[in-house]
């Protein structure tokens, strides 16, 4: 189904019934993601609503530059367009995760429980190796600018940004510069002010946001506690869904 929020067009689903949880997704990734823990809430007496983000799954990328703040924002309308007043449980992972935290900062969403799953939001220091490719993919950018190696040019920053660790800027393709603007905002300083009930559950061989952002956001989150699950990554709720449900059924 479809709805019209702020001049986007929002692909969404809405199943089941009794007390609402939404489910958020992270970067690259659609409501689809979803689809077993969403069935499982549905049979365990949950109304469960979940959408794609602008620019992800079959919702139109945003015309401007968004922030962090814009999807917590459309996130809060998308909840009053569906007239859902009282929201149970909000459920979000890695990029879902980001939106929820800004949500609370801005006092945007009121909900009793929270779940983060590999939740993104906190800015990694630079490593050393990063910065040398970084620069490397600067003097790259300016080397393929001459005449007789532009043809080179888009071959050549390709291969830096991948050995920078950059490849999810190239796969962003329209979204390059709400990705940028994105990775480049830290929420650290807004963790704490998630104040309700929170649930953190990480893959133990999460590479994307290791499990140390999942111990920092124990440590400021006042009502929390952290889940790792062993031999899992960053989409923990595929590798191991049956630990996964233990926990969902324990804290909801």
């Amino acid at each position: 189904m479809k709805v019209l929020v702020d001049g986007q067009l929002i692909e969404y689903k809405k199943e089941g019934t009794g007390k609402t949880i939404l489910l958020l997704h992270g970067w690259g990734d659609s409501l689809a993601t979803f689809d077993d823990i969403a069935v499982y809430l549905v049979t365990r007496g949950f109304e469960v609503i979940r959408f794609d983000f602008p620019g992800f799954g079959n919702s139109p990328a945003p015309v401007h530059t968004w922030g962090v703040v814009d999807y917590a924002r459309l996130t809060s309308n998308v909840l009053t367009k569906l007239k859902i007043t009282d929201l149970y449980a909000v459920i979000g992972h890695s990029f879902g995760g980001r939106v929820i935290i800004k949500s609370f900062a801005n006092n945007v969403l009121k909900v009793d429980k929270v779940i983060l799953i590999g939740a993104a939001g906190i800015k990694p220091a630079r490593s050393f190796k990063k910065q040398i490719f970084k620069s490397i993919a600067k003097v790259g950018k300016v080397a393929t600018a001459v005449p007789g190696l532009r043809r080179l040019r888009n071959n050549l920053r390709a291969k830096l940004y991948n050995a920078a660790g950059s490849t999810d800027y190239l796969l962003a393709g329209n979204m390059q510069k709400i990705f940028l603007r994105t990775i480049n905002e830290d929420l650290l300083p807004e963790v704490a002010s998630v104040n309700v009930p929170t649930l953190l559950i990480w893959g133990q061989e999460d590479y994307e946001t290791p499990v140390k952002d999942g111990i920092t956001m124990e440590q400021r989150i006042k009502d929390s506690r952290l889940v790792v699950v062993p031999e899992t990554g960053h989409f923990v709720f595929k590798d191991d869904f049956t630990a996964i449900k233990k926990e969902l059924d324990l804290f909801l």
